[in-house]
């Protein structure tokens, strides 16, 4: 196959600043040592902080002991930020189908459904049968770091006490109260980045040649089928006619040597466009609340990036220090095609 020039947009990279409230990701309890108490404790909860460890490791050749266990009151906020993972962030950014089964009976048996949806088209997924159908998602998000100035964590003792019936504690006695702590914030602020692959967006391999089948289809008719059904969601979407999503039995990426392909369905530009926009919205318009915290977007900055060169990736991070310059709408620009039907 002759190569010609891959251009267009590759990436829709986009940067994310978050405020909230208080703790909406905990790490569970942790074994930490308390002022008052001789021995470490393990009913402490902290939230999830980047690269905090409850062990300090030491050297007492006395005792034999190489580490022990660290203070509550010993954590510097700013060299371990308070954060939230990404995958907290996907599990709310895609609620409506957070706790989707995917070893259910009923997706095995209607994975057409899966991928002509938002989850399948973007977040992707993996459905574990003898033969694996799989779809890698287009969505690349960093985790949510709280840049607070001044971050504080409070340190707030708590019990739980009642008229209930007593139950026992672990030496066989009555226990009536319950003590426990935790690390809690106030007022949050949080910076993020994230980008949507174009090249993952756009194609929907039904071929298990490369071991990347979005869906198990047994004759050229059902492929037919999916790409209709498909087309129908993705105008329904953007609420237009336009939006195609094209089937045909080889696709090869822009490039190859030979013209070993694979089956399957690419999005017209349009399509990639409503998934882009649509993808964008949830994140413009995500939210987290829980019952200790929470947590909204507050703003996003979006760079329809169309450089080629390596040095350009993810260049909306660098724009702060005021060397790049970003593409801000799309325009006229066309997205990036990767694979051409042969």
């Amino acid at each position: 196959m002759k190569q010609s020039k891959i251009e267009g947009i590759r990436s829709v990279d986009f940067k994310i600043i978050a405020k909230g409230h208080g703790v909406v990701n905990w790490n569970g309890s942790t074994r930490l040592k308390i002022d008052g108490h001789d021995k470490a404790i393990n009913n402490h909860s902290l939230p999830k902080l980047r690269g905090y460890t409850n062990i300090t490791y030491i050297t007492d050749k006395d005792t034999k002991q190489e580490y022990a266990y660290k203070n509550v009151n010993d954590i510097d906020f700013k060299k371990t930020p308070l954060y939230i993972s990404q995958n907290c962030i996907r599990h709310h950014l895609f609620r409506e189908n957070s706790f989707l089964d995917f070893q259910s009976k009923e997706v095995h048996e209607n994975v057409d459904k899966l991928l002509c949806s938002i989850v399948g088209l973007v977040r992707g997924y993996v459905i574990p049968t003898t033969k694996e159908q799989k779809r890698t998602s287009a969505l690349l998000l960093e985790d949510f770091i709280d840049i607070s100035p001044e971050p504080t964590g409070n340190f707030e003792q708590m019990c739980k006490a009642g008229t209930k019936e007593k139950k026992e504690n672990k030496q066989g006695k009555e226990a009536s109260i319950s003590l426990f702590s935790k690390t809690t914030f106030g007022d949050t602020e949080y910076k993020s980045y994230g980008s949507i692959s174009i090249e993952q967006l756009q194609f929907i391999s039904l071929d298990n040649k490369f071991s990347r089948e979005a869906m198990n289809c047994d004759s050229e008719k059902e492929r037919q089928s999916l790409a209709k059904k498909m087309t129908s969601f993705l105008n329904e979407l953007g609420e237009t006619d336009k939006a195609e999503a094209i089937y045909h039995n080889n696709y090869v990426r822009n490039g190859s040597i030979y013209d070993i392909g694979e089956r399957g369905i690419l999005l017209n530009d349009i399509a990639i466009d409503i998934l882009v926009k649509k993808t964008l919205d949830l994140i413009e318009n995500l939210t987290i609340r829980q019952a200790k915290g929470y947590m909204y977007v507050d703003s996003i900055e979006i760079d329809y990036n169309d450089s080629s060169k390596a040095k350009d990736m993810m260049r909306v991070k660098r724009t702060e220090e005021g060397n790049y310059d970003i593409r801000k709408e799309k325009g006229t620009l066309n997205y990036a095609q990767y694979f051409v039907g042969v």
